[in-house]
């Protein structure tokens, strides 16, 4: 796991221990981030969504800059595991709301 993804793991189990800190961190992700070692580049927006028992949410992330040029194969070697992360996703949906 990378620094970033333990900072992130680390901010987020902390969340789920304070409310208030959860709270904070929907309203006003650039100051939790920061204050837990993740500063975002200037003019980057952050959204921060609870999922609940009734809603996921997924992140599709942006195209590659020259994705046009690219072909098929290249383009699902530049989503680099995003379906994966849709599958435990719902994988989680499904183990903890479905009998």
């Amino acid at each position: 796991m990378t620094d970033e993804t333990n900072k992130m793991n680390t901010l987020i189990a902390a969340c789920w221990k304070d409310d208030a800190l959860k709270q904070r961190f929907l309203s006003d992700p650039h100051a939790v981030l920061a204050e837990h070692g993740m500063d975002v580049p200037e003019g980057m927006n952050v959204n921060v969504v609870e999922n609940t028992d009734t809603s996921v949410h997924v992140s599709l992330p942006a195209a590659p800059t020259a994705h046009a040029d690219l072909s098929d194969e290249e383009l699902a070697n530049a989503a680099g595991g995003t379906w994966f992360g849709a599958v435990d996703v719902f994988s989680w949906f499904k183990m903890n709301h479905c009998s």
